[in-house]
């Protein structure tokens, strides 16, 4: 009645997580999905309320859900230095995160297990060596295709064959 009417109550997630409950646990797709989306939103509340982790500026990037639902993958983003020190965090910590999560969704959630998100660190890496590359000598300067392209300035005036009519005229202005 409420989606009629244009308000979201909810419903269609609290349904996903009802049908949790019966023995036949093979989600499609969307279901992962949605899922993933809600683990995601509850877990990312649950790390931005506690303190420790607030200290050490966890960041979730993505949360999946297998098909069976036995185990939920959450990752974070590796910085590099101090991860080390998150992941002993975080294995001595899931247990009261997944009860914590288990609270506010109110079904039981599966075993979590925190993965390092390492793009990062690997685009950093790519930037750092994509500008102490050596590209060998500069196209721009051994080819005049570059200046038909607009890639290289012109020559200056005083380097072409100007007529004598125009500059008597530059000389007078």
């Amino acid at each position: 009645m409420g989606m009629r009417y244009g308000i979201d109550m909810g419903l269609e997630d609290r349904l996903l997580l009802v049908s949790l409950g019966t023995k036949q646990r093979r989600l499609d797709d969307k279901k992962v999905v949605q899922l993933s989306r809600i683990l995601e939103e509850r877990i990312a509340e649950v790390v931005a309320t506690d303190e420790m982790l607030g200290r050490l500026q966890l960041q979730i990037t993505r949360v999946r859900v297998d098909r069976a639902f036995t185990q939920v993958s959450v990752y974070w983003m590796c910085r590099g230095d101090g991860d080390s020190e998150i992941v002993d965090f975080l294995e001595e910590s899931k247990h009261q995160i997944r009860r914590r999560v288990e609270e506010s969704i109110g079904i039981t959630c599966p075993e979590v297990k925190f993965i390092g998100d390492k793009a990062l660190l690997m685009e950093q890496e790519m930037d750092k060596l994509f500008r102490e590359a050596d590209y060998g000598m500069d196209y721009r300067l051994l080819s005049k295709s570059a200046r038909v392209l607009g890639n290289v300035k012109e020559e200056s005036p005083n380097n072409r064959n100007v007529p004598r009519w125009l500059t008597s005229i530059k000389k007078k202005v």
